[in-house]
């Protein structure tokens, strides 16, 4: 009779620790989850950063469309950004893997990038073949994070 009691009380026991644990657990994962903040997205700077070269034009030529891209070092599956006439000026924050389709209007134009850490590859290249969409004067794909600019300029 005394060692049923016994293996009863060593049960509890055990049965007793076995929950503290398992309350343990469940509060300290709580508390280490309220403190856990989600990876923010970088917003687009108000200033441009000085990274970005800027482009000299020759006599003649003129900015039409001059888009700035921030590049985050996240990796997306290929995704799609166009860039038109009213996005001239803006800045844009993208992931590695995005396409930028420029959709400027301009009958005799010049599209150029410029990035100091080589952020795009053109589209259309043997690593990223594309057909353009009917009216796209060009594209870009970002291949790295960093700065970039990218500007059509009309030619007369």
């Amino acid at each position: 009779m005394r060692s049923v009691n016994r293996m009863l009380v060593i049960s509890a026991v055990l049965a007793s620790v076995g929950i503290l644990i398992v309350f343990g657990a469940l509060f300290l994962s709580r508390r280490i989850a309220s403190h856990y903040q989600p990876e923010k997205r970088l917003l687009a700077p108000t200033v441009l950063p000085t990274l970005i070269p800027t482009l000299t034009l020759a006599p003649g030529q003129k900015a039409i469309c001059t888009y700035y891209i921030q590049a985050t070092s996240h990796e997306t599956s290929p995704k799609g950004l166009a860039l038109i006439l009213t996005d001239s000026g803006k800045t844009f924050t993208v992931d590695i893997g995005t396409l930028l389709i420029l959709y400027c209007k301009a009958h005799n134009f010049h599209i150029s990038a410029s990035s100091s850490q080589d952020i795009f590859e053109g589209a259309g290249s043997k690593n990223y073949p594309i057909h353009l969409p009917l009216n796209a004067k060009g594209a870009f794909r970002v291949i790295r994070a960093g700065f970039g600019m990218i500007q059509v300029i009309g030619t007369e």
